[in-house]
């Protein structure tokens, strides 16, 4: 009977993505403000927290957004190298997933040359410790180099030396750890290839698809990047709504997000400026069979131009909960995600964000707000339309210590003791917070300190 339940497990297992949520759940988070608290004018960067985000929301997020660069960034102050905050996750109690975001280092010209194999090391043993179910145990879900087909990162429009260095980081961390699910993310395509670009001619033949000579919104803004169906588990995209680009540069209106604005970023829309002739869903989760996340998004609310430190508001027009609403709502519907059954996890921009899009010589700029659980009303919306949503949201569980996600048994059990699979999830929870033991807490210390000295010995 056990070895048909464990066949029944490893049958469940392979089909499906590593961390994918069953057929017709969806996952649920935010990337949240974890720096510092800092004030710029009335606005106030920072000093959010996962914990805090899930007490606002009065639920359990299913999945966190945190991201450090490559090589590691180093702090002016005590020369500590910095690190994604996972203490913050791990003070949820819960089995929250960290979707982690891997940036190049934007302190070069040439970012990918600064990447080390020593640097990969490094990356891949401290995923082996976040993974491991006798240390952390937690579930990985890894982005580089995301927006890489952008032109605001020093990284972006390097088509070539991107796939080269995708799979060279999933080489390296795949020798070590197989618990970490790997999710390649361009930049959704509307207004590709997003003006002015730096393209060197040696990529320009790459990213001239359609090999007419010209590198314009003709070409696919995607497959030059793809790094092959073996390197990727889960394929996602940024995409945002900052207001309508016919009221003018920088977007500032106000205005309501276009209706089934969702489907269209993904598929192709006129108004939107998205080819059709290059539909991302269709293109990658379609064909490869690959779950699909909305790695970063949301709908801008703006405040003030020429920074936060202006004294006149912009207007509100259409007035934040309706911008935001008809924002999540495009994806946060039956009726969409019955269409795009691939569409398995969404995580919210939750931050606020200063002097965005500025003019020629830094001017201009716009002070955005795009987070939805500080404003009562919004939060209102939000919390009402994912109750609508029942038993479709797959929210976080306690935290179980040495629970293996890989095997469904317990790691730190005796062998004859094992523990249901989490193919689910547990019921929707309605505290913010779930409990675990002291030792658990000790627990999650220990596991931060444990990479700190790895760190520390490899310097």
């Amino acid at each position: 009977m056990k070895l048909a339940s464990l066949a029944l497990v490893a049958t469940k297992l392979a089909a499906a993505t590593l961390y994918e949520p069953a057929d017709g759940k969806i996952i649920f988070g935010a990337w949240v403000e974890t720096e510092a608290a800092s004030t710029v004018g009335p606005i106030t960067l920072g000093g959010d927290t996962p914990s805090a985000f899930n007490t606002r929301l009065g639920q359990n997020a299913g999945v966190f957004h945190m991201s450090q660069s490559i090589p590691l960034a180093i702090s002016p102050f005590d020369q500590t190298q910095q690190t994604a905050p996972l203490n913050l996750l791990e003070t949820t109690k819960t089995d929250a997933i960290l979707f982690l975001t891997i940036y190049p280092s934007q302190t070069g010209a040439s970012p990918y040359d600064l990447i080390t194999d020593r640097d990969l090391q490094l990356l891949a043993w401290q995923l082996g410790n976040i993974t491991d179910p006798t240390l952390s145990g937690r579930r990985v879900l890894l982005r580089f180099g995301p927006e890489m087909n952008g032109n605001w990162f020093a990284y972006g429009e390097q088509p070539n030396r991107y796939v080269a260095e995708y799979r060279r980081l999933v080489n390296a961390i795949r020798a070590v750890t197989k618990r970490v699910s790997f999710v390649w993310s361009p930049n959704a395509g509307n207004n590709y290839p997003f003006g002015v670009t730096r393209v060197a001619d040696a990529e320009l033949a790459a990213l001239d698809t359609n090999k007419d000579g010209v590198f314009d919104s003709e070409d696919d803004p995607f497959s030059p990047y793809w790094p092959g169906e073996e390197y990727v588990d889960w394929v996602g995209t940024s995409m945002y709504w900052k207001g309508d680009a016919a009221a003018g540069f920088p977007t500032k209106d106000n205005s309501r997000t276009p209706a089934g604005f969702f489907e269209q970023i993904l598929q192709g829309s006129e108004s939107l400026a998205v080819n059709r002739a290059y539909p991302f869903y269709t293109q990658y989760a379609e064909r490869y069979k690959k779950p699909l996340v909305m790695s970063e998004g949301g709908a801008a609310f703006a405040l003030y131009q020429d920074g936060p430190t202006a004294t006149v508001r912009l207007p509100v027009n259409a007035g934040q909960l309706a911008i935001q609403q008809s924002f999540w709502r495009s994806y946060l519907n039956t009726t969409l995600l019955r269409q795009f059954p691939r569409a398995k996890m969404f995580i919210n921009f939750e931050h606020q964000k200063v002097f965005e899009d500025p003019l020629a010589g830094g001017t201009r700029g716009i002070t955005r707000d795009y987070r939805i659980t500080f404003d009562p009303a919004v939060l209102a919306g939000l919390k009402t339309d994912l109750a609508a949503l029942g038993a479709t949201v797959q929210w976080a569980g306690p935290y179980v210590a040495g629970y293996d996600w890989l095997t469904g048994n317990n790691a730190t059990a005796p062998a004859s003791t094992s523990v249901p699979v989490k193919t689910e999830g547990p019921p929707a929870t309605t505290g913010a917070v779930a409990t675990t033991s002291k030792s658990d807490a000790i627990r999650s210390v220990t596991t931060v300190l444990v990479f700190g000295v790895w760190l520390a010995l490899a310097f």
